[in-house]
């Protein structure tokens, strides 16, 4: 146990406040638990989001209680860490045994490749011996100065050669065959790892990682080929405030709708990200300042114009959005992301639900 009661206190109701380092002890298994469904991932029958929503719950049965029920039937309220500690283990344990499939199906596709070039090995040398068996036989002929046991042996020595050929290629066609489907399903699955590797579990989005990888790309290409990447930097207003009044489900349905309205009012070739927490991004790789303009007044338009649940406890009534925009500094192209963020601080400052550009 991380923490134990003193053998004289009373039992606690669920309405008193945890002591000193009982408290600070709930408040790091509610910690531990929160960091553990914030890092979840995808499993064959568990989405991320499914352990996000689990570990919340527990965290806050924890700290908070998980109803009143016991309350009501004059009973002590007493927190179940053994219902915590069954679920985390239960789920780390799948998660390991998950983890552990995939590396294995990862193995045998190693496996199976190395399998084949051993094989191709194997009967190169087998027709390797062939071959030298019957140069052997020439050999001999030449020595017993038989013309006719010489040409018959050099028309074996040419068909051993024809036959081998022939087996060579039909096998390096079906080993050539077999290889470029290990190697495809070895790339699929590389790239489904690096694609969930960069991608945001709650909304489909790219993280900030991608963002930043992509940034260093564009920058380079925007100076070599002289092109006008901007960056939006978006924050979604008075976030806190209503996660307070309707819950992290809520919050969580609430940045989801907010990604599909920012994909949804971006150009084909414009990527958006979620930056971590409310705050989202969009890369535009190539645009005049008038452009970007007008694509984050559409976005911020659009959040505003949505009827998101629960946007009636903000001001105004709605969900909005305050946006920063950067144009590239071709004096320091890496600066872009710094730029946006700066103007970003002004449109909350200034009042929220607005585009503010910075300066050059």
């Amino acid at each position: 146990m991380f923490w134990k009661k003193a053998p004289a206190s009373p039992p606690r109701q669920s309405s008193e406040p945890a002591a000193g380092g009982e408290d600070a002890a709930l408040d790091a298994i509610a910690a531990i638990l929160k960091a553990f469904g914030e890092h979840a991932f995808d499993t064959d029958n568990v989405t991320a989001q499914e352990t996000r929503a689990e570990c919340d719950g527990w965290a806050r049965k924890i700290t908070v209680g998980g109803g009143k029920s016991g309350e009501e039937e004059g009973k002590p309220f007493r927190r179940d860490f053994i219902g915590v500690r069954r679920y985390f283990t239960a789920q780390r344990s799948h998660e390991r045994d998950f983890v552990g499939r995939s590396l294995g199906n990862l193995r045998e596709a190693v496996h199976a490749f190395a399998r084949c070039l051993t094989t191709t090995v194997g009967e190169d040398r087998a027709a390797d011996g062939r071959v030298g068996t019957q140069l052997g036989k020439l050999v001999g002929a030449f020595q017993t100065n038989d013309s006719q046991a010489i040409r018959s042996e050099a028309e074996g020595i040419v068909l051993v050669v024809q036959e081998e050929m022939a087996k060579r290629s039909e096998r390096e066609r079906k080993v050539l065959g077999e290889l470029s489907k290990k190697l495809a399903d070895l790339r699929e699955e590389l790239q489904e790892v690096r694609e969930k590797a960069a991608l945001d579990p709650l909304t489909q989005l790219f993280n900030r990682a991608a963002l930043d990888a992509h940034l260093d790309r564009v920058a380079d290409l925007a100076f070599l080929l002289s092109s006008n990447p901007c960056i939006l930097m978006i924050d979604i207003d008075h976030f806190k405030t209503y996660n307070d009044t309707h819950g992290h489900v809520a919050g969580d349905e609430a940045l989801r709708s907010v990604a599909a309205i920012l994909s949804a009012n971006v150009r084909p070739d414009d990527v958006v990200y979620r930056y971590g927490g409310e705050e989202f991004s969009v890369l535009l790789s190539e645009a005049t300042p008038a452009e970007a303009a007008l694509v984050a007044e559409r976005i911020r338009a659009a959040v505003e114009a949505a009827e998101i649940p629960g946007g009636d406890t903000q001001p105004g009534g709605r969900l909005t959005v305050s946006v920063g925009l950067a144009l590239t500094d071709r004096t320091d192209p890496g600066r872009i992301k710094e730029r946006a963020d700066g103007a970003l601080y002004d449109a909350k400052h200034l009042g929220r639900n607005r585009v503010e550009i910075a300066d050059n």
